[in-house]
């Protein structure tokens, strides 16, 4: 459920505090939104069957009962040099197939960021 994974895991991370999952959602529902259906149409490009897609409306109830960052934003907020990018590896292949979206890379720029200023102050990712 990549779409999910975009719209909410990789948003929790900002240029400050980790927020949420439900916050990541919710706090602009109609861009998350947005950000779903993206992503899915390019799932659906590569072939996903829409009938196996979860309705944004379903991931948008279930987010409302996340209080916790995602492990990412947590990996991130404790110092993790590195973690799995699934936000990057959506902007590449969106990227490759001409349907680039400014939020999916907006919150790349935000993770590669938040990485980038660990490495820098500990030389190797160490606090």
């Amino acid at each position: 459920m990549v779409d999910a994974i975009d719209t909410g895991n990789y948003r929790c991370i900002t240029s400050h505090e980790p927020q949420s999952i439900r916050d990541a959602v919710h706090d602009d529902l109609e861009l998350s939104q947005s950000i779903y259906e993206h992503v899915d149409a390019i799932a659906r490009r590569l072939g996903a069957d829409p009938k196996d897609q979860v309705p944004f409306e379903k991931y948008a109830k279930a987010a409302e009962s996340l209080l916790k960052p995602s492990s990412a934003a947590r990996a991130v907020a404790t110092g993790a040099p590195f973690i799995e990018r699934v936000d990057l590896l959506v902007k590449l292949i969106s990227h490759q197939l001409g349907m680039p979206n400014a939020e999916i890379d907006y919150t790349v720029q935000i993770v590669d960021q938040k990485l980038n200023e660990r490495i820098v102050e500990g030389g190797s990712g160490s606090p």
